[in-house]
């Protein structure tokens, strides 16, 4: 585990990079997405975290990588409570959308989780402690893809898990992600966490690596 900025941690990578915000509050420890691996989570002790203060998990699309160790992190902690977009929502809860989540590229037998929330519309605020998590619906890699930003002492942290991308065919839409990609860029991030190519700061680099992908 890896500190990125105050309260805020880079848990590891399984499937995808999973980060962690300490809440210092009732409301415990909040994830963004899960990846697939429960036993990298409870790594956390070692950095003398604790896996059972866990209580919240923002999910940012539905696609195995982010999602597929939901249900074993529910088994090990029943206090977790779980949230996505509804447009990307059925395929979370419910079993037969193996072509969405992409389950069979990965060999996955994917379990269902309960949402506590579905996102609706362009932007929902959670607030867990201090802290308010910008949800933001930026679809494009999924019809319900969102990135969150959090501000911690006037510094802006933008969750981006997929900005790179793909774009996959009969899911994705090209023209939804580069608008998202503009609003995005628009935020004047000053650090990018994306789920599968790193950290990025300072503010300078974020907005490099987001051009990099509009056309």
């Amino acid at each position: 585990m890896k500190e990125v900025f105050k309260d805020v941690y880079h848990v590891g990578d399984s499937g995808c990079s999973v980060f962690l915000v300490d809440t210092h509050s009732e409301d415990g420890l909040v994830l963004i997405d899960c990846g697939m691996s429960l036993g990298m989570i409870k790594r956390i002790k070692k950095g003398g975290l604790n896996p059972m203060d866990i209580k919240h998990c923002i999910l940012t699309h539905y696609h195995i990588d982010h999602i597929g160790g939901c249900a074993d992190l529910k088994d090990f902690n029943k206090k977790v409570k779980f949230y996505a977009h509804e447009l990307d929502a059925d395929p979370i809860e419910e079993r037969g959308h193996e072509r969405e989540t992409a389950a069979r590229w990965y060999g996955v037998n994917y379990k269902p989780v309960k949402l506590e929330k579905r996102f609706k519309g362009d932007l929902e605020i959670l607030e867990f402690g201090e802290y308010e998590f910008q949800c933001i619906h930026t679809p494009g890699h999924t019809p319900g893809s969102i990135s969150i930003i959090l501000e911690i002492d006037d510094t802006k942290i933008l969750f981006g898990q997929d900005l790179h991308g793909p774009m996959i065919p009969g899911i994705s839409n090209f023209a939804d992600y580069q608008n998202s990609l503009r609003k995005l860029l628009n935020l004047k991030a000053d650090i990018l966490c994306e789920g599968h190519f790193g950290i990025y700061q300072p503010a300078k680099n974020v907005e490099r690596y987001i051009e990099g992908y509009i056309e």
